[in-house]
């Protein structure tokens, strides 16, 4: 068989799949959990137990089968220092919660929203804030860095020594890059980020074969080649943009919730709402929104949760039972909110996937809203097989349809297509439709959700628009 290996860097899990080249279908994946160490200068991402791993899994795999293509995909708000050894400092976790000392200075500097579309996100979410702040704690690292390299491409450097950059992962929110001009942000140039950054490739060109250490490491020989590598969301949108007509949305849900709006224009975009502008594998602006729904759904879920029906959504729908955002610190259009949820007696486990599920379709319906999104709305990922989150979501956009791609691997199957075309994009499954006394109810509650949150911040919800 030949084997398009993808690595798969989640924040939350790092999975290694293998591709059939010729069928184009998934063959195996494997996962481990990513972990942030405590120690050092500041919370950081392990990403040295996270490459042993790899190449543990590598050296196995080459023993079964014959590796042709690696291809990485990661999630972004993420970037590494290196100089020609290794890191100079360590990846920073973008959660690291301690970067407001410089915050009022950097936000001073910053270009305007409109013209990088990143809004001023807390925590390290805008990577252009994790290293202006490693720059004015840590300035002897700092100086020591020869280059800046976007999360997806450290890996690809580990795998072949060789740093490059690339659009997808530098054009998301990082506040370094004018997605609309295809350049570096005014602020990237001016504090001198931009020219740390080496050359810019695109995701599917070829870095060549992995290193004669990696060689050593795994066994796999020089004739595998390793891609460039792209943004984990970004991967997903590829299927889409190669199979259908502008516009339509893509939901990409794990941990995030990142909703790529294709087709729509980014005039009007409010950064308050966590909307923004990814780039996609064409360098094209797309408008965006976010916010932590993987996350949210857990907190309000709780670990031994059940999956629920549309009964138990509209016992707590008769209760007035409603979960109050936000339950994740960053992102979202909520931000700064603090999760509640308002009952006066304890949830089943049942009902807590019901409420969490009810909960993640007002606020997926709140982000779409927020960056205009048009045409189908397709939802890949973990909330395509909530089949109760999206009844309820295909209420709430009743002039859209909502299809749940039947492929939970869409991250992984968008990478692939970076090497074949053999990789068709995932079949879809429309939203199961309630009646229309369940309809009425979803939508008076939505009214409700909405008035309660007009009443803690007024002039916040949609309420008088429902």
């Amino acid at each position: 068989m030949s084997a398009i290996v993808v690595m798969d860097i989640g924040k939350t899990n790092a999975k290694l799949c293998v591709v059939n080249a010729e069928s184009g279908k998934l063959v195996s994946s494997i996962t481990t959990e990513n972990r942030t160490l405590e120690s050092g200068p500041y919370p950081h991402l392990d990403t040295g137990t996270t490459w042993k791993w790899y190449l543990a899994q590598l050296q196995h795999l080459n023993s079964e089968c014959s590796i042709d293509y690696i291809v990485v995909t990661a999630h972004g708000a993420t970037a590494a220092l290196l100089d020609d050894n290794g890191l100079v400092l360590p990846v920073m976790d973008y959660e690291f919660s301690g970067l407001d000392d410089y915050r009022a200075e950097y936000d001073e500097l910053c270009d305007p929203f409109e013209r990088t579309y990143s809004p001023r996100l807390p925590l390290g979410l805008n990577v252009g804030r994790q290293l202006y702040w490693q720059r004015k704690r840590l300035p002897s690292q700092f100086q020591s860095a020869r280059y800046l390299l976007p999360y997806t491409q450290y890996w690809s450097w580990l795998l072949t020594g060789k740093p490059v950059s690339e659009v997808t992962t530098i054009g998301s929110h990082t506040d370094l890059w004018n997605p609309v001009e295809k350049t570096w942000s005014d602020f990237a140039r001016r504090e001198g980020f931009a020219e740390m950054f080496p050359t810019m490739m695109t995701a599917d060109q070829i870095l060549g074969p992995p290193s004669s250490e990696v060689m050593e490491a795994t066994g796999i020989g020089d004739s595998c080649q390793v891609l460039v590598g792209i943004h984990d969301s970004n991967a997903s949108l590829i299927p889409w943009l190669r199979s259908r007509e502008k516009p339509f949305t893509v939901m990409s849900t794990g941990t995030w919730v990142i909703i790529f709006a294709i087709g729509t224009s980014l005039q009007g975009l409010p950064p308050e709402r966590d909307t923004t502008a990814n780039v996609n594998i064409h360098s094209e602006p797309v408008a965006c929104a976010r916010f932590m729904g993987g996350r949210e759904f857990a907190a309000i879920a709780g670990d031994n949760s059940v999956v629920a029906s549309m009964e138990d959504v509209l016992r707590l729908i008769d209760e007035k039972i409603i979960a109050m955002p936000a339950f994740a610190e960053a992102g979202g259009p909520y931000p700064g909110w603090v999760g509640e949820i308002r009952s006066v007696r304890e949830l089943t486990e049942r009902e807590r996937y019901a409420l969490a599920s009810l909960y993640c379709a007002l606020v997926s319906d709140e982000s779409l809203h927020w960056c205009r999104s048009a045409g189908d709305i397709i939802v890949e990922g973990a909330f395509a097989k909530n089949k109760l989150l999206l009844s309820c979501l295909a209420v709430y956009r009743d002039q859209q349809s909502i299809l749940a791609s039947t492929d939970s691997t869409g991250t992984t199957m968008g990478a692939a297509m970076l090497v074949t075309r053999n990789v068709s994009a995932p079949q879809l499954q429309p939203a199961s439709r309630v009646d229309d006394l369940a309809r009425e109810q979803l939508l008076a509650y939505r009214r409700y959700w909405h008035g309660e949150i007009e009443v803690q911040q007024p002039g916040l919800s949609r309420v008088g628009l429902l």
